[in-house]
């Protein structure tokens, strides 16, 4: 199936590596799971090994498989049927509907330290976090909608903006180190729960290099740089994950780490014991670029997947609309757009901003997921998988599970156990239960 209109091929090589890497290496998702004290460096090289391995390889197969626009919607469609490549795509949008925001959120807490301590109160402030966040949020959209041509600077800059972070907060933590200011951190805190439901988010953390198969007919040469991407990205990662944990464990004492600001929390900490305090605001508004970039590619990546399912008429046909000038999908960008701006409004309203995060963050973790299981079940069914591809869908298919249902634990700060898991129920359930609607109405029509 062809577009009504060719997008054009504009990423090459290094638009993959900085996609990838704006995609996947969130700071964002570091602290909320970076109190285990140095179990925490571990957890993460279990993540790595156990989903973003099995995942590079079901990556590989498919995209060559089944090459062209939508990635984990058309693999599931094509081995599993329409309902079920229709879930998946769906999962997959909408918890970037979910995380885009997220993303925005998180931008706005780290641009708050870039005035010093005179505006880093500003990180709780619904007010300040609004307009940050809706203003990039018009920004990406206005982008994106010229075309990856245009939209692309952004992810390119934020993925060079995120590696400048990662050895700008390694090199705080090892200042830390040689001055003697660092903190002594035990080798495991933290209930075994806990842990659980922290593998569950670093899974997550490690998903992002299937968003070039989502623009697979916008690659100039993909069945050559997508697998060359995928080995440099995931080195990157990994690296880059490992650093950042390091990091925040030496600099951050055990039980202060804040869910949104913790990495500047400790940026703070090592430019004052290297008495260079003056630079953490720079330093914010490096790190917000990377944000910024993260944003954007989980902005335009997804909204392929509305976008392909227009034109396959499970979804209202407007959306596989393309731009007569810019080549871009705007009407589903355009949609992906207004319902993040209002997914924002809603989780600020009413509520503190770090609690808003976390609503958003699990939602988006439970929803990304759902699709990698049929990715991982689509690979171990592959007429044509080898041995190693077949252990390694088995693999990726039972740790994505076990995610799942590790992130519907509630942490040790949860109050209301019954509440917690009555919002996560309707935040994974409303979202798939109005997607199904949306497809019967489709194909009813």
């Amino acid at each position: 199936m062809e577009p009504p209109v060719r997008i054009p091929r504009t990423l090459g090589l290094t638009d993959l590596i900085l996609l990838g890497t704006v995609a996947i290496v969130n700071v964002n998702v570091v602290p909320p799971v970076g109190g285990f004290g140095r179990a925490t460096l571990l957890l993460w090289l279990i993540a790595w090994a156990a989903f973003f391995v099995p995942e590079a390889i079901a990556v590989l197969a498919l995209s060559k498989r089944y090459p062209g626009e939508g990635g984990v919607y058309l693999w599931a469609r094509e081995r599993f049927g329409g309902i079920h490549g229709f879930i998946s795509g769906w999962c997959y949008w909408t918890n970037s509907l979910f995380y885009v925001p997220v993303l925005l959120v998180y931008l706005a807490g780290v641009l708050a330290f870039a005035g010093g301590d005179r505006t880093a109160g500003l990180v709780d402030n619904p007010w300040f976090v609004g307009t940050v966040a809706f203003g990039w949020l018009a920004l990406i959209t206005a982008a994106n909608i010229r075309g990856m041509g245009v939209g692309k600077w952004i992810n390119n800059i934020g993925g060079a903006g995120g590696i400048a972070t990662v050895v700008l907060v390694a090199i705080a933590a090892a200042v830390a180190r040689w001055t003697g200011t660092a903190t002594d951190p035990p080798l495991v805190s933290g209930t075994p729960f806990d842990m659980a439901g922290a593998l569950g988010v670093m899974c997550f953390a490690f998903i992002g290099i299937e968003l070039a198969s989502t623009m697979s007919d916008e690659i100039r040469h993909p069945a050559r740089d997508v697998p060359r991407s995928i080995v440099i990205t995931g080195v990157i990662a990994l690296v880059a994950y490992l650093l950042v944990a390091d990091a925040l464990i030496a600099l951050v004492p055990a039980g202060e780490l804040g869910s949104i600001q913790g990495v500047m929390q400790a940026v703070h900490q090592g430019a004052d014991a290297a008495g260079a305090s003056w630079l953490v605001a720079p330093i914010a508004i490096v790190m917000a670029l990377s944000i910024g970039g993260s944003a954007s590619a989980w902005f335009a990546g997804p909204s392929r997947i509305p976008f392909v399912a227009g034109l396959d008429h499970a979804l209202p046909a407007a959306l596989g609309r393309v731009h007569p000038r810019w080549g871009s999908p705007h009407v589903a960008l355009i949609t992906c757009g207004v319902i993040s701006a209002a997914l924002t409004a809603l989780s600020l309203a009413g509520s503190t901003v770090a609690e808003a995060y976390q609503v958003l963050l699990r939602s988006a973790v439970v929803l990304n997921l759902v699709p990698f299981v049929y990715v991982f079940l689509a690979l171990l069914t592959l007429d044509t998988a080898r041995a190693f591809e077949r252990v390694a869908g088995a693999v990726g298919a039972l740790v994505t599970l076990a995610g799942i249902i590790a992130v519907f634990l509630p942490s040790g700060d949860v109050g209301n156990v019954w509440l917690f898991e009555l919002k996560m129920t309707l935040g994974v359930g409303v979202p798939i239960g109005v997607g199904l609607w949306l497809y019967w109405r489709a194909r009813h029509a």
